[in-house]
């Protein structure tokens, strides 16, 4: 299949030099770097796992010497594929690792390349855009023409909302014909059957999207396991082009994007080795019968962290509630813990009194401190009753999470808002490209205009369509996008908005008269705050300053895969369903087990309390503090001062010192 050279201290010192100045001689380190088979690692949160795996490709990279098999890098997300790619791109060998035949990017993009895609254009259908809230927005658009479920929807609107939401194929739909008129779709729990009224609607709506090219991400998962079916050879073939399969971050992938890379690689013909935190588990499967990944029999634990010291290593290694680890805490820095108390009364200083505690410990250089303060939940929840910090929300009345616009994702103004962000984000460019290809295709589309042929208009012939009814067209339309949108204020501003469009709808003219309603709805402007170009990164969070300190306020999920020099962890709702089974208030329920005073296992919706709860105490170099509602701390105050933490108490605002702060 392949080789790795032999490690020698020489080469081990190498790679750290060219990785800027790293130590790669841990055993646990080294047996990743010379296996060749398949292997699981577990690796605790701040170890350097990035880093290895950079290591493990500057490794192969000096002896690969095929041009037609490769290494296949796969992570879950696009902030996980940008930092291994920053790594290795200035790498002198391992940078060719970034092009053909070898393979760097998310499961998604390597499901659409390789299987969904393919399989698509085979089919003879048609691709606008693969969106999950572009899908929804205009599905919920539609769905009243079909009186079924407009009917249906008087009686329980929210429940034919979530069906059409989450309309996806069925892997086993009808493929006869290029335009069904009816695609079956997976029945989620509770929907009514396909032979019913309400069963049939869904199936034809469904045809509808694809019909416009609009698709779920997990139509391409379904499309690509359709593939795997017709063409039994297809998997024995991407084994052969990929000998080597690294799944980076593996606790994000889940359910059938996991199964399907598991039917592909699990495989003597490959080596598959899987990289992740199950404690991390973040991005969880709604599923009746959820697949996470867990680490084999014999798997490689990374149990260092260089992130933190022994202090937070220990209360972390108490909540590593899926896979048991003891982390071993190795940071320069002493971690300070801080648990702030509070009640209805006092909520509202909890920002401040943990903005104290960073700058008594930091002084004058708490201004330039990555410091964060961060939620299970981070939106409103639209429920009444009995008071409870369901929220960050409730922490901090104007925080406004980016979510606001979600409704109007269909949209022209809404699309372009989101290319725009990417671009100041940095994102690969192909990727705004497809972006903004799949915009104009839209508002082609609303004009009626066709591709040769009288084919629709898609994301891959919107430029041929254009520049077909006059060849200057194009490029006139890219460039008002470059200088308006991407790099000008038209998606934000509704004046550059307006000015826009009276430059970029006469490229598209005429439209059928029928369509001028629908065309300016499509159209319509979509009021957004503008976040700041100069940090797009955390372009989903808001900012306060109080005093000398600069709190960045997000979810736990906004923060994952960081490192920062502190944060607070405040008490909020965990919310899984409406039944009181599936909801929590995270820190309460977590942290008697964190304190050793109720050793009992954690499951549903709790376990999911303990894994958000970890990730966000493990992002911390220094500080690590947590706010808990008084009425709920009383079980495990006197453990958490004996484990050294300092108590800060707003309803009885005397500070506590442990006994080891």
């Amino acid at each position: 299949m392949f080789e790795i050279l032999p490690l020698t201290p020489e080469l081990l010192a190498a790679l750290g030099d060219e990785l800027g100045g790293c130590d790669f001689t841990d055993q646990n380190q080294v047996d990743f770097l010379a296996n060749a088979a398949a292997c699981d690692v577990q690796a605790a949160p701040g170890n350097g796992k990035t880093t290895l795996l950079a290591a493990k490709l500057a490794l192969l990279s000096r002896n690969w010497t095929t041009t037609r098999r490769g290494v296949c890098v796969i992570s879950h997300t696009n902030a996980a594929r940008t930092e291994v790619e920053d790594l290795i791109a200035r790498h002198p060998t391992a940078a060719r690792l970034m092009a053909y035949p070898h393979f760097t990017g998310t499961v998604t993009a390597f499901i659409n390349q390789y299987l969904a895609l393919p399989y698509l254009r085979g089919l003879g259908w048609n691709l606008r855009q693969v969106d999950d809230d572009a899908f929804e927005a205009e599905a919920l658009r539609r769905y009243p023409s079909f009186w079924a479920l407009k009917n249906q929807a008087k009686k329980a609107g929210a429940t034919v909302e979530r069906w059409v939401a989450r309309l996806t194929l069925d892997p086993a739909f009808d493929a006869e014909g290029s335009q069904p008129d009816s695609i079956a779709v997976q029945r989620l729990k509770g929907q009514h059957g396909a032979d019913t009224a309400c069963g049939q609607a869904l199936a034809k709506l469904k045809a509808s999207m694809a019909k416009s090219g609009l698709y779920r991400y997990a139509d391409m998962t379904a499309l690509a396991w359709r593939a795997l079916a017709e063409t039994p050879a297809l998997a024995a073939r991407l084994r052969d082009r990929f000998p080597l399969v690294i799944l980076d971050e593996a606790q994000d992938t889940h359910g059938d994007q996991l199964r399907l890379l598991e039917h592909i690689f699990k495989h003597d013909d490959a080596a598959f080795q899987r990289l992740g935190d199950s404690n991390q588990t973040l991005y969880e499967n709604d599923a009746a019968a959820p697949v996470y990944w867990q680490p084999g029999p014999g798997c490689i634990p990374l149990d260092t962290s260089r992130r933190f010291g022994g202090e937070i290593a220990a209360f972390a290694s108490q909540l590593t509630v899926r896979q048991a680890q003891t982390i071993v805490g190795v940071g320069a820095r002493p971690g300070q813990r801080v648990m702030v108390l509070f009640d209805e009364a006092t909520i509202g200083g909890v920002l401040g009194a943990f903005a104290e505690e960073a700058e008594a410990l930091w002084g004058a250089d708490s201004g330039a401190r990555d410091v964060w303060a961060v939620a299970s939940r981070h939106n409103r929840p639209k429920k009444k009753g009995a008071w409870l910090p369901r929220s960050l929300v409730d922490y901090h009345p104007d925080y406004r999470s980016e979510s606001g616009a979600r409704a109007k994702a269909n949209l022209l103004c809404r699309q372009l808002q989101k290319a725009a962000l990417h671009h100041a984000a940095g994102r690969q460019p192909a990727e705004v490209a497809e972006m903004l290809a799949a915009a104009m295709a839209g508002l082609a589309r609303a004009h009626d205009i066709k591709a040769a042929d009288d084919r629709p208009v898609t994301t891959q012939n919107i430029w041929a369509a254009l520049g077909h009814r006059d060849p200057a067209t194009p490029r006139a339309v890219r460039r008002l996008l470059r200088d308006q949108v991407l790099v000008g204020t038209a998606a934000w501003d509704e004046a550059a908005w307006l000015d826009l469009l009276e430059a970029l709808l006469p490229h598209f003219a005429p439209h059928p008269e029928a369509a001028a309603q629908s065309i300016a709805d499509f159209c319509a402007f979509v009021a957004e705050e503008k976040t700041q170009a100069a940090d797009p990164e955390r372009r989903s969070t808001k900012q306060v300053r109080i005093g000398e300190v600069t709190l960045r306020l997000g979810s736990i999920h906004s923060v994952k895969g960081k490192s920062v020099d502190g944060i607070l962890v405040v008490e909020s709702e965990v919310w899984k369903g409406v039944a009181g089974k599936d909801q929590c208030i995270d820190l309460s329920t977590v942290l008697p087990r964190a304190f050793g005073v109720a050793p009992q296992p954690l499951e549903g919706v709790a376990l999911t309390a303990a894994t958000n709860v970890f990730v966000g105490v493990t992002r911390p170099r220094e500080l690590l503090a947590l706010a808990v509602r008084k009425s709920h701390a009383g079980a495990f105050l006197a453990e958490a001062q004996a484990q050294g933490w300092k108590l800060v108490d707003l309803v009885d605002r005397d500070p506590q010192p442990g006994a080891g702060g």
